[in-house]
């Protein structure tokens, strides 16, 4: 692997914080998040503008969400940058004489928008249905948590309520007292008196 490819990778893994995938020949693949990310590594000792739009071409038939053209400073002349921001395709310049600060974006690639071929439906299907599935049950559980404990709640009340009810029992019928001496009424006593 050449000097400059290793400051490459190192820039887009270490300080963009990208995945490192593989290396196909001058490009090197990475991956940020769920997308992919192509690098065109084109150093040369001497750079002509017709080969490097070609290189640039090339690139834009790759399938990755960004782009990048990877150079030595020396390109520079060559580089159109309205060119590149139109077409979403980044410059990275590469100065392997100053080392891993030698590595510097010029121009930031942006997003592209995937075509229909390259999007796989019935994946995202899945992913959908799994993801539902997966709200579904939580819901379900959420919602019958809080019905089971409604429930245990209104039958722990009844229960309370009943055990109150066991507990204060209804005042028993007083008995008529038994027919004996009549000793605490008045006339009683009077007649007691006289005699």
């Amino acid at each position: 692997m050449e000097f400059p490819k290793a400051l490459l990778i190192r820039f887009f893994t270490e300080t963009m914080g990208l995945k490192y995938l593989k290396e196909e020949g001058d490009f090197l693949w990475f991956e940020e998040g769920l997308n992919k990310v192509v690098v065109a590594a084109y150093f040369r000792d001497i750079y002509e503008e017709a080969e490097l739009y070609k290189q640039v071409g090339a690139l834009l038939a790759q399938d990755a969400a960004k782009t990048y053209l990877a150079a030595l400073p020396e390109a520079l002349a060559f580089v159109d940058v309205r060119f590149f921001k139109n077409h979403g395709v980044g410059l990275v310049v590469v100065d392997p004489s100053r080392g891993a600060e030698g590595v510097e974006i010029k121009i930031y690639a942006k997003p592209r928008q995937a075509s229909a071929s390259q999007v796989d439906v019935s994946k995202i299907a899945e992913s959908l249905k799994a993801a539902l599935s997966a709200r579904i049950d939580e819901e379900l559980k959420r919602l019958e948590k809080s019905l089971f404990e409604k429930v245990k709640a209104y039958v722990d009340q009844r229960l309370e309520e009943l055990r109150r009810r066991q507990e204060v029992k209804p005042p028993e019928p007083q008995q008529a007292r038994p027919a004996g001496p009549i000793v605490d009424n008045e006339w009683v006593r009077i007649l007691r008196s006289k005699t």
